[in-house]
């Protein structure tokens, strides 16, 4: 199950790529969520308003959870809230440090094909720990019914550990 997600989530970042759009990138307290709530306040049976006025600059991700669908970056405000979906912000550490998918391009000079080819490769995974963090809130109804946190390593999933420096 593990590696489904892995590759669900792998494919939103293909999708999603190095674009051009503007980010706010999440820090790692973002990603922590107690007995139900984030650490931005909004918790389990909340609305829209509350997830709007919370995460406005985030890139939202969305997916149909009553079908076989891929994240799709949407509008915070055209998010279809009232159907069964799950919405999705997510971005990557890199050695403890937020990026996003533009950021890692601009960095290491490549295009957003190349993203996914340098995140497992073994080189990059020897200099660096890579993790992807998401923050996944599942819809009914117009109201938040679970929200959940999660992480994947590459560094273990792909079995390169990073080199002591």
């Amino acid at each position: 199950m593990k590696k489904l997600w892995f590759f669900l989530l792998i494919s939103v970042l293909l999708l999603s790529g190095c674009g051009k759009k503007e980010q706010l990138v999440a820090s790692a307290e973002l990603f922590e969520v107690t007995d139900g709530t984030t650490s931005d306040g909004v918790a389990v049976g909340d609305g829209k308003s509350e997830f709007v006025k919370a995460y406005s600059n985030y890139v939202i991700q969305a997916a149909y959870t009553d079908v076989e669908s891929s994240y799709m970056v949407m509008s915070i405000n055209e998010i279809p809230y009232d159907e069964s979906i799950s919405t999705l912000i997510a971005n990557f550490f890199i050695d403890n440090v937020p990026m996003s998918e533009e950021d890692i391009c601009e960095e290491n000079d490549i295009e957003d094909t190349e993203l996914y080819s340098l995140l497992s490769s073994s080189d990059y995974l020897r200099e660096h720990e890579v993790i992807y963090r998401y923050l996944r809130f599942l819809w009914e109804n117009s109201v938040i019914t679970d929200i959940d946190t999660g992480e994947f390593n590459y560094n273990e999933t792909y079995e390169v550990p990073k080199a002591e420096s």
